[in-house]
């Protein structure tokens, strides 16, 4: 049974799915925007782009751990619901999150504050990992169908708004502590505040009711005995291993902005403050939330094959040159172009993310979806989420001399295009899914 037009219900689970996937990114932005800052405070003295390599490396911990929190996640949401899943998780990444302002720093506790952060880091991905595995089939399921585009561009549209808002939370604290109070004692402050949007998505989450199609699904007796496992089984092995694929281009695509962006802006021969680079980025953030909405908006009527092949066409094209255009901003200072490339490379990067949500949820059926959609968009972190050794090595030994010593403008560039390329190779071995039905009819057998 699916939702034919929009209820309370409806907005509860946008709501929910929405600041559940902004927790996400406004933890990972954080680490991100403010590595330069953590740097100083939880690793020993090291070139200020070492120390910076050190902090997002470990950030790839939470990418890395993602896939095994949508293992459990994933199947524990298609065997019980995706509703106490997403309590659980959502419990468990902010709680995790915000452990990060407790942490000892390297004067008072050596090599042990950075042991001590990845291990933060792996507990935010797993909890990560099952937060996306539930939520967005819980938002597609109670979504109508001529508004599933739209809603899925929304959805996807809160990791881009967490990352926003991080930008701009930290821009506040700098405001007011300035780097040297940040980098003092108010860093513990700005990861604090992650308690706030999981206090919110909680109450929202306690408030909601199981989809219906999952309902539906219990009441026709097709819940799985071994719904993860079921992935790999024909004839759903093929599809799973598309869509591991596709998600792999789709993470070099998320971070040629989240993860270097930020570097890109803070380190020289660019001239801007930590405090202007992070300003200049959080514009492109916003860009990039109304990307992911145009996009899975235009799904709904050019198809979600079509326009994502299209699409990485495009950004293979123009990936070198509006790297460069950010890049030539930043050492001439002028703050309007690189606002101006930032919101390019935002809506490049992020409006093909707009469809995740529904093209994952169409591509498995309702009874083995959470799994399915939790693990297929983590399976691309198994290569794709090594990010942050590829740009590096790319860094030192291809294009040093194109990035300069200290900057990895074009290092991220090639990354952005290799991205596309893959994108749009498993999207044209994929199916057209616009127009697929979420709900599950029943069959005589249960792999």
């Amino acid at each position: 049974m699916e939702p034919e037009k929009f209820t309370w219900d409806s907005g509860k689970a946008i709501i929910s799915q929405f600041i559940g996937f902004l927790l996400d990114s406004y933890d990972l932005t954080m680490i991100l925007s403010i590595a330069p800052v953590l740097a100083k405070v939880i690793l020993p003295p090291a070139s200020p782009l070492i120390a910076t390599f050190n902090i997002i490396l470990s950030y790839s911990l939470t990418i890395i751990f993602r896939p095994l929190g949508s293992a459990i996640f994933g199947n524990l949401g298609d065997k019980i619901g995706r509703r106490a899943d997403l309590i659980i998780t959502v419990l468990g990444l902010g709680i995790t999150s915000a452990l990060t302002s407790a942490l000892p720093t390297y004067a008072q506790a050596g090599i042990l504050s950075f042991a001590l952060f990845a291990l933060i880091r792996v507990a935010v991905g797993i909890f990560a990992g099952g937060e996306y595995s539930a939520g967005h089939p819980f938002a597609m399921e109670w979504t109508p169908y001529k508004w599933r585009g739209f809603v899925s561009g929304l959805v996807q549209g809160g990791f881009s708004f967490g990352a926003a808002l991080a930008a701009v939370v930290e821009g506040i604290f700098i405001g007011i502590y300035g780097v040297s109070g940040v980098v003092e004692f108010a860093w513990r402050y700005v990861f604090l505040t992650a308690v706030i949007p999981a206090f919110i998505a909680l109450a929202v989450r306690l408030a909601m009711k199981e989809t219906p199609v999952f309902e539906d699904v219990k009441k026709k007796n097709l819940v799985r005995r071994t719904p993860l496992v079921d992935l790999f089984k024909p004839p759903y092995r093929r599809d799973f291993f598309q869509v591991m694929a596709y998600m792999t281009g789709m993470f070099f695509f998320a971070y040629s902005l989240f993860a270097f962006v930020p570097t890109i802006l803070e380190h020289s021969p660019s001239i801007f403050s930590l405090g202007e680079a992070n300003y200049i980025y959080s514009i492109g953030t916003y860009a990039a939330f109304a990307g992911a909405v145009m996009f899975g908006t235009l799904s709904q009527y050019v198809g979600r094959r079509r326009l994502t092949i299209i699409w990485s066409i495009i950004t293979f094209i123009i990936a070198i040159p509006i790297y460069y255009g950010l890049i030539t901003a930043a050492i001439a200072g002028n703050a309007i172009t690189a606002m101006l490339f930032s919101i390019i490379i935002g809506i490049i990067t992020q409006g093909p993310w707009g469809i995740i949500p529904i093209y994952l949820s169409e591509r498995f059926k309702a009874s083995m979806r959470a799994s399915g959609v939790g693990f297929g968009y983590s399976s691309g972190i198994f290569i794709g989420g090594w990010f942050s050794i590829y740009v590096p090595l790319m860094h030192n030994y291809l294009f040093k001399s194109l990035d300069t010593p200290n900057n990895i403008w074009f290092s991220t560039a090639v990354l952005l295009m290799i991205g596309a390329l893959i994108v749009g190779i498993a999207q044209y071995f994929g199916p057209e899914t616009l127009g697929t039905k979420l709900a599950e009819e029943p069959q005589k057998t249960i792999e």
